[in-house]
């Protein structure tokens, strides 16, 4: 009998150090994941001009689930962070991420955005994947993937694709703070706005620091991104 309880406490105590190790990780820790097993697969498409502004190019980003480690993060930038709408659907594969695991998130984050908007963006996701259950959205990455909208619980099409076009309103800019890096302006689709896309400034920079390094496109600004989309009409059922 002592050597059962023994065992049982053994048992409580490794319980207890996981959970305080999940709750310092942060996230949902598999809460609104929907498990998968295989390697992740990612495709991009469409052509977005580097240098010369073009009014109405677009791109799609397509992949069968989002990253599960820092690791697998990188190995999907090197595949499609030269473009400048690879950049945008790493941004959202961060922000889920984070969702998913706050140490993991940010990592991922850092390697994506310039130095100056990883916190305006850590800060509010902080809020969105908060256990306010009025303002919370654990749907919001969902609602920028194509066929996701409120009525059906940002549930969408399979495998899950990033819709991304060149703004038609806002020609290309230079940025001095970026060693006269182009600046361009992009809009995602998403169902979960009125106004059907949000806006994401992209950059690829040679500046000191930054993750680009002169070869990858990074996020300098996406405000729009981590507003709340509308609430969900039906129950969210995770993403992959």
């Amino acid at each position: 009998m002592i050597a059962i309880m023994t065992m049982m406490l053994c048992a409580a105590f490794v319980n207890v150090s996981c959970d305080k190790k999940n709750d310092l990780n942060g996230g949902d820790n598999g809460n609104g994941v929907i498990p998968s097993s295989g390697p992740i697969e990612v495709s991009i498409a469409g052509s977005i001009d580097h240098s010369n502004y073009t009014p109405g190019q677009t791109g799609t980003v397509t992949f069968n689930r989002f990253p599960n480690s820092v690791s697998e993060f990188k190995q999907v930038k090197e595949q499609i962070g030269r473009e400048p709408h690879g950049a945008v659907a790493l941004e959202l594969m961060a922000f889920e991420m984070y969702r998913r695991n706050r140490k993991t998130g940010e990592e991922c984050i850092q390697l994506i955005n310039t130095k100056l908007n990883v916190k305006p963006c850590t800060d509010r996701l902080r809020e969105l994947f908060g256990k306010d259950g009025v303002y919370a959205r654990p749907y919001q990455i969902a609602a920028f993937l194509r066929g996701a909208s409120p009525s059906n619980g940002y549930t969408p099409q399979e495998p899950y694709t990033i819709e991304v076009s060149v703004n038609t309103g806002r020609p290309y800019d230079t940025s001095t703070d970026y060693n006269n890096a182009k600046v361009l302006y992009l809009e995602v689709k998403t169902g979960g706005k009125g106004s059907g896309r949000e806006t994401v400034e992209v950059l690829k920079t040679t500046r000191a620091g930054e993750p680009s390094n002169g070869e990858f496109f990074i996020v300098m600004n996406c405000p729009g991104v981590y507003a709340q989309v509308q609430p969900a009409a039906t129950a969210f059922p995770g993403l992959k």
